[in-house]
């Protein structure tokens, strides 16, 4: 009875709070297992379907480069309020379109229903200006129109108000609030290189990334990335990748900043599956590594080929703010 008693104790501390392992790694024994995730946070897979990888060094770049802007944070009165003798870029249009015979009180709107002295430091319109530096051809020196000159920083404001409200985008992971359903992990990396495969090395296209999996969004488009996959020496299916993303950044040091202020971030992270017969490697899962399990990107957004754009400020036309830009 002693004897059961013994055997039966070691039984149950064997399984208590043990995961599960992986078999010793190398020949037949070794195998693969997939961690169970809630499907809702695998979009691209939805989307583009299996991901295989190849051992080695890749780099791609989108055919069209965004452009850096500031980002116009909703705490500051910059859109709306006259500096000294210098109006403001939304006081330009109010004036513009009262010289073409019609009304407008954007300026008014925007201090009265969107400007928040108490916002947070982050809030602003990083989102905005990202999808228009890359559906806009940039504003690089000033034009005047009905006897006011627009000066790049008023263009760039007047086009990144232009595309506050914008359709037809597919998000890919989840924002992170902080709260209890949020999932820090998301976007996982295997969801992350999937869609950084399809659209920027097979297809060429940018994209939209927030940077960082905190409760603050700072988006940041996406023109070129460099990839490096190596192989684990000691798990055949384990591939290690270190990847770096060069985006755009809204930090300029003048209004009428022209080109790209460009920003690099580095990724690293495993991607697990089965080596295929060609060569290739089925990637069944991945896994944030090293700094980037505090610090990868928190979801991807994808441009569509042409949207309906709407402002924020019920003043705002679209259509006049493409006659000031583009002068039509």
């Amino acid at each position: 009875m002693r004897s059961s008693l013994i055997l039966m104790l070691l039984v149950l501390m064997a399984g208590c709070g043990q995961p599960e392992r992986e078999p010793a790694a190398g020949g037949s024994s070794e195998r693969l297992i997939v961690p169970p995730r809630d499907a809702g946070f695998e979009k691209a897979s939805e989307v583009y379907g299996e991901l295989f990888i190849r051992n080695g060094e890749y780099s791609a770049e989108a055919r069209a480069r965004p452009w850096s802007s500031w980002w116009f944070p909703t705490r500051e009165t910059y859109l709306f309020r006259e500096d000294g003798d210098q109006l403001a870029p939304l006081q330009k249009y109010d004036r513009y379109v009262s010289k073409t015979g019609r009304r407008s009180a954007a300026a008014k709107f925007e201090e009265q229903f969107l400007f928040d002295p108490a916002a947070s430091a982050w809030e602003g319109r990083c989102d905005a200006w990202s999808i228009a530096s890359l559906m806009e051809i940039e504003p690089v020196v000033p034009v005047t129109r009905a006897g006011i000159t627009f000066g790049v920083g008023d263009l760039k404001a007047l086009l990144v108000k232009k595309y506050e409200s914008f359709q037809g985008t597919q998000m890919f992971g989840q924002r992170y609030n902080g709260n209890r359903v949020s999932v820090f992990d998301d976007i996982y990396a295997d969801q992350f290189h999937l869609l950084l495969q399809q659209e920027l090395f097979e297809r060429g296209r940018p994209f939209i990334m927030d940077k960082d999996p905190g409760a603050p969004v700072w988006n940041t488009p996406v023109w070129k990335a460099e990839t490096r996959i190596s192989p684990d020496p000691d798990r055949a299916h384990v591939r290690h990748v270190t990847t770096w993303i060069f985006g755009a950044s809204p930090f300029v040091t003048s209004y009428d900043y022209v080109g790209t202020l460009s920003v690099v971030f580095e990724y690293t992270y495993d991607l697990f599956g089965e080596p295929q017969s060609d060569g290739s490697f089925l990637v069944r899962y991945g896994e944030w590594t090293g700094s980037s399990m505090d610090y990868h990107p928190d979801f991807l957004t994808v441009m569509p080929d042409a949207s309906v754009t709407e402002s924020l400020n019920k003043e705002l036309d679209v259509t006049v703010i493409d006659e000031i830009v583009q002068g039509r």
